[in-house]
């Protein structure tokens, strides 16, 4: 009935289309996994840059309401300061003897105690005309040096 020839042929390319048909199936189905995934991760990455958005722009809000509220806390210290000001005058006449530069703009004097502001030395002299432990020239006899 049938050849051997045509059954083995016909086996070879029913097995050809089976593996073409298995070999797309599969392929198409992991393609779909992998599309699935990429679109979550997209998904994952918008949401991560929505929310650094979000918590920028809560940062920059905190550091506004920040600055206006000492700006507001500045005024209210003026504004204590000026009525303390004011009282004593009225109340103690020429006895309080109140700044009105303190009162209308911040201290631009030098203070006393920072006006002799100096580098720390090397060295500790011992009174005036000593020179400390670690100077250069502590400790060497002048006449050793002269002869050499």
């Amino acid at each position: 009935m049938y050849s051997t020839v045509n059954l083995l042929f016909a086996l070879i390319i029913g097995g050809g289309i089976g593996g073409v048909a298995g070999w797309y199936l599969a392929m198409n189905a992991r393609g779909d996994n992998k599309r699935k995934r990429i679109l979550d991760l997209e998904s994952q990455v918008d949401q991560a840059a929505q929310s650094r958005a979000d918590y920028e722009a809560g940062v920059s809000e905190h550091f506004a309401k920040t600055a206006d509220l000492l700006h507001k806390l500045t005024d209210d210290y003026r504004a204590v300061y000026t009525h303390l000001a004011e009282g004593a005058e009225q109340l103690c006449g020429d006895q309080v003897n109140m700044a009105e530069a303190a009162l209308n703009s911040p201290d631009t004097e030098a203070k006393p105690h920072l006006v002799e502001v100096a580098q720390p030395l090397d060295y500790a002299p011992k009174k005036p005309d000593e020179q400390g432990q670690l100077s250069e020239t502590f400790g060497l006899d002048k006449s050793n040096t002269s002869a050499a």
